[in-house]
């Protein structure tokens, strides 16, 4: 494969690997984000866990020995809204604060298989009800707590003390706005996180987009930084033999017989083409601004329409006058250019170009100069406006490249695009007030 023909496929592959590496580092910075959001997650749980235990071991034996009011201190100390102490089937035995009566002791059976693995663990669970937005803390096992505090005191006899013979289930009820209200702020942290990693990779991307663009824009110029040397060079070299070429066949028309002037007009046709190939070319030397005047455009389109014998219709966007503010020869090079390009687009019937003028919301002027012909091969497109690139046998590749430099030299543009139903749009967009 040729250097021309690897560029276009090394230039996607870049792009896919930039849009694949950008992904790839936004699935990284999102992982990030919600692991460091998981971890704070559990250290706030366990923090949950620690502040119920404490709640737990520093208010229940006072209940338990029933000191009530050294209880009901401990309680506000810790945030401690309810202290129960229930039965095996879940019914309220012993209770301080804001308890139920009753306790759904599968829920909490079932909290503790997901959990610990086992139904009856030796250490309570403490969990966040988002109905209630409480912090529910359940400990089974009464004789437990006994041992772990070291609170069991046996009678003379060896037995238990009547009075702490309790049930299996200790209830703590605690305040969980404060958890509530961290959790919620990670969410929202890591949302907010995300999507700014999300508009950092988009905007990578667009930075990217950019320097791409700057990268193509600088190569096109030092391209026709060279091409327009060399074009120089070369139209300067060919006008002196072309001189002396046109003045040799002025004199072979008037010494030659008759039999002749055919093929003298053959030769003076060739010439006539090559004076007007570097004519074009030092047009696109050139400074391409010229002489801009205020150009009525329906007057200018009509008057290159007589020029064409072809069918060619005006649509008029507007019933009042359209101005442009164009030096008129450059003006009329261009139109005829883009009217010429789409009358020998076609290859089969009736050549016949619609042109349409419309004015957007921004004051902006469009020329629209429509056809059916063979349309545009969507791989030509980006290199349509380049010098010398052409697809006809007989052209020069310059005319276009002429028309865009003479427009972008005005604030305006062209663009060039396949009509819906076949053939080609060639849009001509420009300011409808002057430009500096």
């Amino acid at each position: 494969m040729s250097r021309v023909d690897s560029k276009p496929f090394f230039e996607r592959r870049e792009k896919i690997l930039v849009v694949v590496g950008l992904i790839g580092l936004l699935v990284i910075l999102s992982s990030l984000i919600l692991l460091l959001a998981r971890l704070i997650v559990v250290r706030e749980n366990t923090l949950m866990q620690f502040e119920a235990e404490r709640g737990f071991s520093s208010s229940t034996l006072l209940l338990l020995q029933e000191e009530h009011s050294r209880a009901l201190s401990a309680m506000a100390e810790d945030n401690i809204k309810g202290i129960g102490v229930y039965t095996s089937n879940g019914r309220l035995r012993l209770g301080l604060g804001s308890v139920p009566n009753t306790l759904p002791l599968d829920r909490f059976y079932e909290l503790y298989s997901k959990q610990r693995g086992k139904p009856t663990p030796t250490q309570g669970i403490a969990t966040y009800n988002k109905t209630t937005q409480m912090i529910e803390y359940v400990r089974f096992s009464r004789l437990t707590i006994q041992l772990e505090t070291g609170a069991l005191m046996l009678e003379g006899d060896g037995f238990l003390p009547s009075p702490l013979t309790f049930s299996d289930v200790v209830y703590v009820l605690f305040d969980g706005q404060s958890y509530y209200y961290k959790t919620i702020l990670v969410r929202i942290v890591t949302i907010a996180a995300i999507l700014a990693a999300v508009a950092f990779t988009f905007i990578l991307y667009k930075i990217y987009l950019r320097n791409r663009l700057y990268r193509e824009t600088i190569e096109k110029q030092e391209s026709l930084v060279s091409l327009g040397e060399a074009a120089r060079t070369l139209a300067h070299e060919i006008k002196n033999p072309l001189s002396a070429l046109t003045l040799q066949m002025a004199l072979l028309k008037k010494t030659l017989p008759a039999t002749s002037k055919e093929d003298l007009g053959v030769m003076d046709q060739e010439l006539e083409r090559l004076n007007q190939l570097t004519n074009k070319i030092s047009d696109f030397l050139r400074n391409p601004i010229g002489n801009p005047e205020k150009l009525d455009l329906y007057t200018l389109l009509d008057s290159i329409k007589g020029t064409f014998q072809e069918q060619i219709k005006i649509t008029k966007g507007t019933n009042q006058r359209v101005y442009i503010y164009f030096d008129y020869d450059r003006a009329r090079s261009v139109f005829e250019n883009l009217i010429k390009n789409g009358l020998e687009s076609y290859t089969k019937g009736r050549a016949f170009v619609e042109i349409e003028v419309t004015k957007d919301k921004r004051q902006m002027i469009h020329i629209y100069i429509k056809d059916r012909g063979e349309g545009l091969d969507p791989s030509q497109v980006s290199k349509i406006f380049d010098p010398f690139f052409t697809t006809k046998i007989y052209g020069s590749g310059i005319g276009l490249s002429i028309c865009s430099q003479f427009v972008r030299a005005r604030g305006g543009k062209i663009k060039l695009y396949n009509r819906e139903g076949g053939g080609a749009i060639s849009e001509v967009i420009l300011p409808s007030k002057p430009t500096n």
